[in-house]
C-alpha cells in the first residue's frame, strides 16, 4: 500500500512537472547538441558529467565538484537535468523513494543500463587502491572528469591531465569559475594530430623513474586500433616498474548492435556528432582470452580483469582490465 500512495505521489508531481521537464529537455539538448559543436567541445566528454550528476543527487556517489562544476559548464544545463529528474529527485529526497537511477547493483550484476554508474563506482576503486602506492597518476583523455579532484587534494603526489586543446581550456575556465581547487594538478593540451602526448607529459615535469598509476576510462572506443596499441605500448615504456595502466574494453558485439539495438542509435548519434566509436575486441569466445591476447601486441600482461553482467550473461560485453608493468 505504502507503494502505491508513493507512486501516485510521484504521478501527480511528474504531471505537474511536465512544462518545467520540456523546458530543461530543450535548454539541455541546445547546449549538449548545439553549444557543445559551436565550441567544439567533446560531445561524449560531457555527457560523461551526467552520470556523475546523476550518481550524486541519489546518493550513490557523493561528488559535489561535479554538481558545481555543471553549474558553469557551457555545454550541460543543471536546470535541464534537474528539470527533467526533478520528480525522481524529489521523491527520492522526502520519502527515499526507489527507482532505477538510484538503485545499486553488486558488480558482476550489471544490467546494460547499470554498466555505466558501476563502471564510475569501479575506477573509483581502483583509484583509492592504488593511490598509496604510486607517485604519479595520469589520465590520457582526461576530459570533464573530476575523479583526481575527489582524491588526490592533500595527497603527496603528483596528477598529470591530457586532452585535446579547447577541453582543458574549457575545464580550466570551468573549474575556475566553479571555485574547484585544482593547484596541485598539472593540465597538459595536446594536438593529437601534430604533438606526441608522451612528449609532452615528460615536457611537464612527469618522471620515467617513478610509479604511476595510468588511468584510461572511455579513451580507447573513439581511436583506431592502431592507436590504442601504440599508446598502451608508450603507457608501458613510460612507466617505472610497479606501474599500473587501468584500461576498459568493449565488445565487438556491442559496436555491433548484438547485446542492445539501442547502442546502435547510440552510435549513429554520436557518429553524426563527429566522435563514431571505432575500437572493440572479439569477445565471442571469452573476454578474458580476448583481452590477454590483445594486451600480449601490447607488451603488457593481464594482472586482474572485472567482468560486467558475469553473473547475467553479459560478461563478453564490457571489461575493466589492470595490468602491471
Amino acid at each position: 500500500m505504502k507503494r502505491i500512495i508513493l507512486f501516485l505521489i510521484y504521478l501527480i508531481i511528474q504531471i505537474i512537472w511536465i512544462p518545467i521537464a520540456i523546458i530543461g529537455l530543450i535548454i539541455g539538448l541546445y547546449k549538449e547538441m548545439y553549444l557543445s559543436r559551436k565550441l567544439d567541445i567533446s560531445f561524449s566528454a560531457g555527457q560523461a558529467l551526467q552520470y556523475r550528476w546523476i550518481m550524486h543527487m541519489f546518493d550513490t556517489r557523493t561528488d559535489s565538484n561535479t554538481i558545481a562544476f555543471t553549474k558553469k559548464f557551457p555545454c550541460e544545463s543543471h536546470f535541464g537535468l534537474w528539470a527533467v529528474m526533478g520528480p525522481f529527485i524529489i521523491m527520492h529526497k522526502l520519502f527515499g523513494f526507489k527507482s532505477t537511477f538510484n538503485s545499486k547493483v553488486d558488480f558482476g550484476y550489471e544490467t546494460l543500463q547499470k554498466i555505466a554508474g558501476n563502471r564510475v563506482l569501479l575506477f573509483d576503486r581502483i583509484i583509492e587502491k592504488y593511490i598509496d602506492k604510486v607517485d604519479q597518476i595520469v589520465l590520457p583523455g582526461a576530459g570533464f572528469d573530476l575523479i583526481t579532484n575527489k582524491y588526490t587534494k592533500d595527497k603527496d603526489i603528483k596528477v598529470y591531465e591530457l586532452d585535446q586543446v579547447n577541453t582543458i581550456k574549457m575545464k580550466l575556465d570551468t573549474l575556475r569559475k566553479a571555485n574547484i581547487d585544482h593547484d596541485w594538478i598539472t593540465y597538459i593540451t595536446v594536438d593529437y594530430n601534430n604533438e606526441s602526448w608522451s612528449d609532452k607529459l615528460l615536457e611537464s615535469g612527469f618522471d620515467k623513474n617513478k610509479k604511476t598509476l595510468f588511468l584510461w576510462q572511455s579513451v580507447s572506443l573513439y581511436l583506431d586500433e592502431e592507436l590504442v596499441i601504440d599508446s598502451l605500448k608508450k603507457m608501458k615504456q613510460l612507466g617505472a616498474q610497479g606501474s599500473i595502466i587501468a584500461q576498459d574494453f568493449y565488445s565487438k558485439a556491442f559496436l555491433d548492435g548484438n547485446i542492445s539495438k539501442m547502442a546502435i542509435k547510440n552510435m549513429d548519434m554520436i557518429g553524426k556528432l563527429g566522435e563514431p566509436w571505432k575500437f572493440a575486441l572479439d569477445m565471442s569466445d571469452g573476454s578474458i582470452e580476448s583481452i590477454n591476447n590483445f594486451l600480449e601486441l601490447c607488451d603488457l600482461e593481464l594482472n586482474k580483469n572485472y567482468q560486467f553482467g558475469v553473473n547475467l550473461g553479459l560478461e563478453n560485453f564490457y571489461n575493466i582490465s589492470i595490468s602491471l608493468i
